[in-house]
Formats: structure tokens, C-alpha cells, sequence
């Protein structure tokens, strides 16, 4: 989901990966791929007709493992925070620049996004004019305009694509973590500091993200822990943080793990439980320079740049042919060949949006020098 790592220096006299002579890190890059993957595996099987048709064919442990791909989405929040962490270190001294900042952000992301609305209203037009009883639902003109600003949740509108809720929180956050930085730097604090202030939020945010305290309806707060979990952990690999507060952070999550309030539905427990892995890994990384090294293979950075179009379009293009094309009386080894098609077509209409639309798109947001 979400955005790719701006250009940082990385260690002179280094010998460089082809990751990093792009300015990326292999392990980050890597993390987004797998991320995008397992989600895409999950929907593709869990979201339409297959999972019915072949879960007496799949060993029960492969099957549990795809049904819990959505703990990807985790991932990407994860990853958001350490990546834009990345792209702001020591940069957004005004605002002026955090304007600049935000408008490199919506040039990187909207294309992408409005191209995946116009191709999911396009086919559910043309998937009802040639077969009217799927009904597939067109939003209105006023839903279009409100997915088009990512309005939508605040707004109670449904979702044109259901992955479309977790770019509403990827803005919030960017618009919400701009501002922390800008206030930050122009106070000159230190990252140890960012890292006690943020806290009381952090706890805060897990709170309401397991309904023990009330949170308004589209408001990014309940996930602000994941995000700010990839700032932590960006700030100890750049030593800005003590393991400390790394600790505490991490004992954090892993008290309401241990705890696990009565609220909890059974969903909070494993997304919090997640989030305490990928810490956990993301810290082992920074200790020991996998960061800079980790997943650095030709199929991971392909994964890795095309994951923001594959989350994309496996929802337009994979789960709504599924939908379609697989029936009640297929056989398990139809459903299975149908589910690999899927798959594989989402990742041909991703790499094809890749090159045409965000490639490009990211290509205009680096035209947006930093001035400082």
C-alpha cells in the first residue's frame, strides 16, 4: 500500500545492492512484496467461491496460514511508518515543505488510486449490461467524489473496493505525522523524546483499536499504533532511541497480548500479537544490518515495487473474475486452477498499472526537489 522509500544515504564506502543503488532498502522492499502477496492469496481464497470448493483438498495448517493474509494489511501500516519516517528524517523544517511532502505523496498514490475507482465502476457497468442478474453494485456520482478525497468512511459510505478503508488511513496518517515532525523539528527535540511524548497516544491507540475506549467512525487512531510501531522502530535503527523505549514499547503490546481484555473479538489479539512479531523481526534486522540486506532478491524487488498496484488490482481484477467464474458445482481441481488464474491475472493487470500509471506517477512526485 502505500508509499516507496525516497532516496537516503546509505553508508559510503559500502558496497551497494541493486536494491539500494535505487535508494531502497531490500528488506523493507522485500516486507511490502510479501505483504501485498499474502494479502492477495487471502482475498483471491477467502473472499469469493474458491475457499467453499477446495478447503476438503488443503491441509488444514495452509489453510489457516492463507485465511490469515489480512494480517499483511498490518504489515504495509507497519512498513508506512518506518517509510515515511525515512522519507522526513531531518527534512520537514517548515510549512512550506511539509505542503511539499504531502503533494509528493498524493502524486505517488492518487493515479494508482483513481485508475483502480474508474476500472471498478467501468467493469461492474459492463459486467451488468452483459449479465444484468450479478447486479454488481455502481456507486453514485457523490461516492465517487468522496472516494476520490479517501472521505468515504468519515462520509459512511461503502467502500467501491473493500481495500480502498486502509488508504483512507494511510492519508490521516500522513497528514497527522507531517505535522508531529514539522512540530518536532522546529523544536529541535531529540528522537528519544518523540519516542516518551508519543506514548500516552500509543497506549491510547491500542485502547481504542480493542474497543475499551471510543473512537469516531473513519478516524485513523485505532491503527496509529502500527504505524507509529514502524516510526520506533526506524528511529532505533538510526539510533535515535534508546532499547529502552524500544522495550517499552514492545512490553506494551505484549501486556495486552498477555492480558487480553474481554472486548477483544478475537481479531485484536492477532493483529496485536503481529504487530509484536514484526517489531521483533524489524529489531533483529536493524541489530544485525538485515535491513540493508535481507530479501535483496530479483523476485522480491519485483514484488516489492509492484505491491502497491497488485493490492490494487488483485481487487478489481482477480477477486471480481472470481466471483464470477467460479460455481457452486465446480469440481476442487476447477476451483483451484480458476484461483491460480486469478492470481496470476491480478499480478498481469499490477505489473501493466505499474509501468503505465505509477511508475510515471512516481517519476513526476521526484520532480518535487527538497529544498532544505
Amino acid at each position: 500500500m502505500g508509499a516507496s522509500e525516497q532516496a537516503q544515504p546509505i553508508d559510503v564506502g559500502r558496497a551497494q545492492s541493486g536494491a539500494q543503488r535505487d535508494g531502497r532498502l531490500p528488506f523493507i522492499h522485500g516486507l511490502r512484496g510479501i505483504a501485498a502477496l499474502s494479502v492477495v492469496l487471502f482475498h483471491c481464497y477467502d473472499s469469493t467461491p474458491v475457499a467453499n470448493r477446495v478447503v476438503a483438498t488443503i491441509p488444514s495448517m495452509a489453510d489457516y496460514l492463507i485465511r490469515r493474509g489480512f494480517l499483511g494489511v498490518d504489515l504495509f501500516f507497519v512498513i508506512s511508518g518506518f517509510v515515511i519516517s525515512l522519507t522526513l528524517f531531518r527534512r520537514l523544517a517548515t510549512l512550506g515543505e511539509f505542503g511539499r511532502f504531502f503533494l509528493r505523496r498524493q502524486l505517488r498514490l492518487d493515479p494508482p488510486y483513481w485508475t483502480a475507482i474508474a476500472l471498478s465502476v467501468g467493469s461492474a457497468l459492463v459486467v451488468n449490461r452483459l449479465r444484468p442478474l450479478t447486479g454488481a453494485p455502481v456507486p453514485s456520482a457523490g461516492a465517487v467524489i468522496a472516494h476520490l478525497f479517501y472521505l468515504q468512511d468519515f462520509l459512511g459510505i461503502r467502500d467501491i473496493v473493500g481495500v480502498f478503508w486502509t488508504l483512507c488511513m494511510e492519508i490521516q496518517f500522513y497528514l497527522f505525522f507531517g505535522l508531529v515532525i514539522l512540530w518536532f523539528d522546529k523544536s529541535s527535540v531529540s528522537g528519544r523524546t518523540i519516542g516518551w511524548v508519543m506514548l500516552p497516544l500509543y497506549v491510547l491507540s491500542i485502547a481504542c483499536f480493542w474497543d475499551l475506549v471510543p473512537s469516531l467512525r473513519g478516524l485513523f487512531l485505532p491503527r496509529w499504533f502500527e504505524f507509529f510501531t514502524g516510526v520506533i522502530l526506524f528511529l532505533f535503527w538510526r539510533q535515535q532511541l534508546s532499547r529502552t523505549q524500544l522495550l517499552v514499547y514492545q512490553g506494551t503490546l505484549l501486556l495486552f497480548v498477555l492480558v487480553n481484555p474481554p472486548t477483544d473479538n478475537g481479531m485484536a489479539w492477532i493483529t496485536t500479537a503481529t504487530v509484536l512479531l514484526i517489531s521483533l523481526v524489524f529489531a533483529v534486522a536493524a541489530q544485525t544490518g538485515g535491513i540493508r540486506t535481507w530479501f535483496d532478491k530479483p523476485v522480491m524487488r519485483y514484488f516489492g515495487s509492484i505491491s502497491y498496484s497488485l493490492y490494487l488490482m488483485h481487487a478489481v481484477v482477480g477477486i471480481r473474475l472470481l466471483k464470477l467464474v467460479v460455481n457452486p458445482g465446480d469440481s476442487a481441481v476447477k476451483a483451484w486452477a480458476l484461483y491460480t488464474a486469478g492470481v496470476l491475472l491480478s499480478i498481469a493487470a499490477a505489473d501493466i498499472v505499474y509501468r503505465v500509471i505509477e511508475r510515471p506517477s512516481m517519476n513526476l512526485s521526484h520532480r518535487l526537489k527538497w529544498r532544505t
